[in-house]
């Protein structure tokens, strides 16, 4: 963890991306840029979804790979029509997910001064405690993530990190000592279901179940904890209309709901909570390497009038040296592919820099001058030592 800071600015302000005047298009944020789809109604009205599907996955480690294969045509459907889908039965104890859910509650009951000596701005890999005030003055969403970081042993069943590495994880080791254990726990076993659930989206796409393996060997997996106090209606959503930019997500919800997920006619359709079911949706990576046939759908969520509301999404995306274009075995000969190779390490990066300009690690790295080619995501984990040599 990089030194303790004195944070001056506790939350990040958001701004709602509606435009209120227009009721004829939705507006959403995909790959930074702010935009836009028409609501469509009556003969102008195309064929979509209105519900979100259901995928059983209690046989997803089945030795006959003909029953993968039937769980893999159902995800191709869902991804092909939705983008979004409930995986029920999944092979993850619910017995952590429940407790997983429970101390997150816990921990965003923790005094705000306890919370904030995890803020984001005290890891140079920005995990920890992010408070979120929005436009209009209300507190409607807080977060804590916890992400991929090799110096922590309950990670080494994926790999060790080399000594000197710096760890990027913050953890309430004195107002919650249990809560690394808790949250661990349930982290190996959600891990080891992505796992598997990429090979299940590679024999959706037709290919070998092991194809995209090696392009998600040391995945940049990430938790990020999501916190909805009570808030008053508004129409401005606690999480802003977007696509995810990842590979997939595998979200645990709590019973309070608030999802919504855009169709093709503009109209937002709710994905209610179902008890120890994950909702999956697929990213912008995925979206590339599927070549535009599973999109990134966009979507958004909402707090509750009424009680607190929180969820505890896992998100599994490519291994930050890989360099994500269209599957080989899905480009047809001769095809040009719409899609831009995309540098995972370099785009998470300047993602980090550009959405937290002014978090200490990244002023210094703008200090330092370094050359573009030398910002790649393993500076999160480098001591600043290292870091100023590159510059000199």
């Amino acid at each position: 963890m990089a030194t303790t800071t004195t944070i001056t600015s506790v939350a990040t302000i958001l701004t709602d991306i509606q435009d209120r005047t227009d009721t004829t298009r939705v507006y959403y944020g995909s790959g930074g840029y702010r935009m836009s789809r028409p609501v469509l109604t009556g003969s102008d009205a195309k064929k979509t979804f209105d519900s979100i599907p259901t995928v059983d996955v209690a046989n997803i480690y089945s030795s006959d790979l003909e029953v993968r294969r039937a769980i893999a045509r159902e995800v191709a459907k869902a991804c092909e029509e939705v983008g979004f889908f409930y995986a029920v039965n999944p092979p993850v104890s619910y017995e952590k997910m429940d407790a997983g859910l429970e101390i997150v509650k816990t921990f965003f009951r923790l005094p705000s001064e306890e919370l904030l000596k995890l803020h984001v701005d005290n890891s140079q890999g920005v995990k920890g405690y992010l408070p979120f005030k929005f436009k209009d003055g209300s507190n409607r969403r807080a977060s804590y993530s916890l992400g991929r970081d090799y110096t922590n042993p309950e990670q080494h069943f994926v790999t060790v990190a080399p000594p000197g590495t710096v760890s990027v994880n913050q953890w309430p080791e004195e107002s919650l000592p249990e809560f690394r254990k808790v949250i661990y726990e349930y982290y190996q076993d959600v891990f080891q279901f992505a796992r598997k659930m990429l090979q299940i989206f590679a024999l959706a796409l037709g290919l070998e179940e092991t194809d995209l393996d090696e392009i998600f060997r040391y995945p940049l997996n990430d938790i990020t904890m999501q916190y909805y106090p009570i808030q008053d209606l508004n129409e401005q959503s606690s999480i802003s209309p977007h696509a995810d930019y990842g590979g997939f997500t595998l979200l645990y919800q709590d019973q309070v709901g608030g999802l919504e997920v855009l169709n093709a006619n503009g109209i937002w359709v709710p994905a209610p909570p179902k008890e120890h079911a994950y909702v999956v949706n697929t990213g912008s990576y995925m979206e590339v390497l599927s070549n535009g046939r599973f999109p990134a759908t966009v979507h958004r969520a909402f707090g509750n009038t009424f009680c607190e509301r929180f969820s505890l999404p896992f998100f599994f995306n490519p291994d930050p040296n890989s360099i994500i274009v269209p599957h080989p075995k899905l480009v047809a000969a001769g095809e040009k592919s719409a899609f831009e190779s995309q540098n995972v390490s370099r785009r998470q990066i300047k993602g980090l820099m550009t959405n937290r300009p002014d978090h200490p690690f990244f002023k210094r790295l703008r200090e330092l001058g370094l050359k573009e080619e030398d910002l790649t995501f393993d500076l999160v984990s480098k001591p600043i030592q290292d870091i100023v040599a590159m510059g000199s």
